[in-house]
């Protein structure tokens, strides 16, 4: 996948992250607008209201701006409807949503779903923690994601399509899973790569929960 850069101007966004947890998806509500416009906005002006985002994608382009270990400011609130998710552990997406006639993209929307998918390899990220703006915040972004739910779930259908979610951590692990992880961690039968990384796919989570509650472990 071919991501270009321009680098966004130093007074819209922050200083180092120190983890990667979420994905928040985003849209620029602008019609007709386009990756590489946003990307020359952001790196030419310095906001009086300072904002920024890791990425904007079209149809044709993705153009990365902030650095992905910098905080971008895309995601903050002064009150939050999610517990955790926050600018300085998620990764900002904005995707040029919008044609020049106000009707949606969907090439833009699938553009977008590559980069997620890539983003959620790379910092194994289930697709539990990609999320909307309106997740994080409750605010009405991005609205066609929020005003029509069903455009939101078949833009996680096209995430799941050819994710295999893998689990490095205890923690990161769905919840129906972790009762038996921590007992065969306990038993000594799992042990993982050190320093906590367990490493597991997600059909390999099922297969030990199915063990579990079939008896397998209880020597």
């Amino acid at each position: 996948m071919k991501i270009q850069t321009k680098t966004c101007n130093a007074a819209n966004y922050g200083g180092i992250r120190k983890q990667t947890r979420y994905l928040v998806i985003h849209y620029t509500s602008n019609n007709g607008d386009t990756a590489k416009n946003n990307a020359d906005y952001f790196a030419r002006e310095a906001l009086a209201s300072p904002a920024s985002a890791h990425y904007f994608v079209d149809e044709t382009e993705i153009w990365a701006s902030v650095p992905e270990n910098c905080v971008a400011w895309h995601c903050g609130a002064k009150t939050y409807v999610h517990p955790e998710c926050r600018n300085t552990n998620s990764i900002g997406i904005e995707i040029c949503m919008n044609g020049a006639d106000g009707r949606v993209r969907e090439g833009s929307i699938t553009h977008a779903a590559e980069l997620v998918r890539e983003l959620m390899q790379r910092y194994q990220i289930p697709v539990e923690r990609v999320l909307r703006h309106h997740d994080v915040t409750g605010k009405d972004c991005p609205a066609p994601m929020v005003q029509n739910i069903a455009r939101w779930n078949a833009f996680l259908d096209l995430l799941k399509e050819e994710t295999q979610m893998r689990y490095q951590y205890y923690e990161d692990m769905p919840d129906w899973a972790k009762p038996t992880v921590s007992k065969l961690v306990k038993k000594g039968y799992l042990k993982g790569e050190g320093d906590g990384v367990l490493n597991l796919t997600e059909d390999t989570l099922k297969v030990l929960v199915i063990n579990d509650r079939a008896g397998v472990y209880k020597a």
